[in-house]
């Protein structure tokens, strides 16, 4: 991803529906040039020619659906960030479950869009390579950092920093304020290694750190959303099944 303004992709069957997306992407100054398919052979076919910054996702499509070419994105050399945009929330738990950056319900309204493109240019501007390359904290031990993988490099996350730990695909993200980086650990094991220092599992696909939890909204069918701090675009999903334990960890 490179600094705004940036070059987007909309994706998006609806003739109406990607021309008003258009429309408002076009008004925002983090925007330079928009890009549109109505498929995904079509966005696949330009990607395969130029680049896209971000590309904003219809969910529901003939033939490969949004979820799919998110999917197919992320198999990418270096995916770009996918923000879904739909009239259905019920397909929100899936999004994450994908790593999405963001989740836009129709009708977009601008000022929701350009929050969104506010915090694509933040993440634009973080500069990741200093996790590792700081100085580890003072009284920092091997027990309290998390090796990681970055640019193949590894390097030693500090425990603390870490706000959730996320399955994606069949890897594993560590989630900060600087970005995402891939453990070296499954899930499972990262649970129990750093149940003791306040993490939770809060879903099947996620582990949270509970003192870094700023909110707790409440989502559909008696579940949760957790927001986290100093990680606006971060939305965990919180179970059925996890949401107890999490009300009685957080006194609620």
């Amino acid at each position: 991803m490179i600094d705004p303004p940036f070059r987007v992709l909309v994706v998006d069957d609806e003739a109406p529906a990607r021309d008003e997306l258009c429309y408002l992407l076009r008004q925002a100054s983090r925007v330079s040039e928009v890009l549109e398919a109505e498929d995904a052979s079509g966005a696949m076919d330009l990607l395969v020619g130029s680049r896209a910054d971000v590309v904003f996702l219809d969910i529901q499509m003939p033939g490969l659906d949004g979820l799919q070419l998110a999917r197919l994105l992320g198999g990418l050399e270096n995916p770009p960030p996918v923000v879904f945009v739909t009239a259905f929330q019920q397909h929100a738990v899936d999004a994450f479950h994908l790593a999405a950056f963001d989740y836009l319900l129709k009708p977009v309204r601008q000022d929701r869009l350009n929050l969104t493109l506010e915090r694509l240019a933040l993440l634009a501007h973080r500069t990741v390579h200093r996790v590792g390359e700081a100085a580890p904290h003072e009284g920092q031990t091997v027990e309290n950092r998390v090796a990681v993988t970055h640019r193949g490099r590894i390097l030693l996350l500090a425990v603390s920093d870490i706000r959730a730990a996320e399955v994606s695909g069949d890897k594993v993200a560590l989630i900060t304020a600087e970005g995402r980086f891939l453990a070296r650990l499954r899930l499972q094991e990262l649970e129990e290694r750093l149940a003791r220092q306040g993490f939770m599992r809060v879903h099947r696909h996620y582990l949270v750190n509970l003192r870094h939890v700023v909110a707790v909204e409440s989502f559909f069918n008696s579940t949760y959303l957790l927001r986290m701090d100093s990680v606006s675009d971060l939305a965990v999903p919180v179970s059925r099944r996890h949401g107890q334990q999490l009300r009685q960890a957080l006194g609620l």
